[in-house]
């Protein structure tokens, strides 16, 4: 409501003129935030514009009987004002008056308050989402930073481009080559790709870490990664040497020239699928080998055991374009991939070690659309909690 309304409305109640619809519209404007800070305005300017002492002298008392007409059987508490003073108390009279003359409202800001509750415990697909913690341990939250923003820092540039991804650039080699370092974090329910400055490309999942130089040197260029990244290497030639690019992922070393990748270290072991190219494995216990395209490497931390076999990459490198891709998959795998994109908790009331399943979907289908798919397989069902999922039979 508008000051110049309210303002007739009051005097139209001093002058007896107040119609039922009138009252209904006072009374629902009474129920908003702004109204005291509206009728002190409106009293006073009718004060001054009128002359009319008793608009002024009596503002409360008109303010308590218009509560009274609102809510004629309520006792109307004393509202801590004077005329033309707004003390630190008022605020508190004026919310324990709007509490007191009507308890709806207290109702309507617990409605409100869960659906607050209701919005935060939706279950979303997650995006592009991740922290970026420079060298000096300044964090960056990325889902704030705009596209097409250029973080001008000592040495180096970081542009985000129209697609939400990072692409560094070297503006001082001197400075950047002095062993500085970034990171990229990513939560559950996050992702996010960047562009090295020797043009390589990293897509790294949800729930994952990764850490990288802003300047390689000259023998080779090595990041860490824990979580799970997809990689495309770019072929580097410097005084016709090609410099390897190497990721250390707990126990493993991978060593590569030029080629395509994927290192998932999520649990106990290390899966390493290749796409393109050629890869060299390594670990303390002097076992490794050389993996070919459509090759996949397992290392179980806890045993020491190596194994490679043959595979096809899509199942495996899905997540990256936006898809979830399932092949006789155990229905545990299936839902901590869940579990870290949806950001939801899993809870399995019964044992469900030989289930499996196969499929592809869309990563940002709605969690629902996504259950009800595996539900189809007939052997399970779940039931969804605040951000609970709970799996039965």
């Amino acid at each position: 409501m508008k000051k110049e309304e309210l303002k007739g409305l009051i005097q139209k109640y001093k002058d007896n003129q107040l119609t039922a619809a009138e009252l209904q519209r006072l009374k629902e404007f009474f129920h908003t935030q702004e109204f005291d800070s509206v009728f002190d305005q409106a009293t006073e300017e009718l004060f001054l514009e009128r002359g009319d002492s008793t608009v002024g002298v009596n503002s409360e008392q008109i303010y308590d009987n218009i509560s009274r007409e609102i809510h004629p059987h309520k006792k109307q508490p004393y509202r801590l004002r004077n005329w033309l003073y707004i003390s630190t108390a008022s605020v508190a009279a004026a919310i324990l008056l709007f509490f007191y003359l009507n308890p709806s409202i207290l109702s309507k800001s617990t409605e409100e308050a869960a659906l607050a509750k209701q919005e935060q415990m939706a279950i979303l697909p997650g995006g592009a989402k991740a922290k970026l913690v420079l060298e000096d341990g300044k964090i960056v939250d990325l889902a704030n930073l705009s596209t097409d923003t250029t973080l001008q820092l000592a040495g180096y540039k970081i542009y985000k481009n129209a697609k939400g991804e990072l692409t560094y650039t070297l503006t001082d080699a001197k400075i950047a080559s002095t062993g500085l370092y970034n990171t990229i974090v990513t939560p559950k329910g996050g992702e996010y790709n960047l562009q090295l400055p020797d043009g390589s490309k990293i897509f790294v999942n949800a729930s994952s870490t990764i850490r990288y130089p802003l300047q390689f040197d000259k023998a080779k260029r090595e990041v860490e990664l824990d979580g799970e990244a997809y990689f495309e290497v770019k072929q580097m030639i410097q005084n016709n040497n090609s410099i390897p690019f190497i990721v250390k992922t707990r126990e493993q070393t991978l060593k590569v020239l030029g080629t395509s990748f994927n290192i998932n270290s999520y649990s106990d072991r290390i899966e390493t699928t290749l796409v393109e190219g050629k890869v060299q494995l390594s670990y303390p216990n002097k076992k490794g080998g050389l993996l070919t395209p459509n090759q996949q490497s397992r290392y179980h931390s806890s045993q020491g055991a190596f194994e490679i076999k043959d595979v096809d990459p899509f199942y495996t490198i899905a997540w990256k374009d936006g898809n979830f891709a399932f092949e006789n998959t155990s229905l545990s795998t299936v839902m901590k991939d869940l579990e870290r994109w949806y950001d939801v908790e899993i809870e399995y009331r019964g044992n469900f070690s030989k289930i499996r399943f196969s499929g592809t979907i869309s990563k940002y289908e709605s969690i629902d659309k996504v259950l009800r798919a595996i539900e189809l397989t007939g052997s399970v069902k779940f039931k969804i909690q605040e951000r609970r999922i709970i799996v039965m039979s």
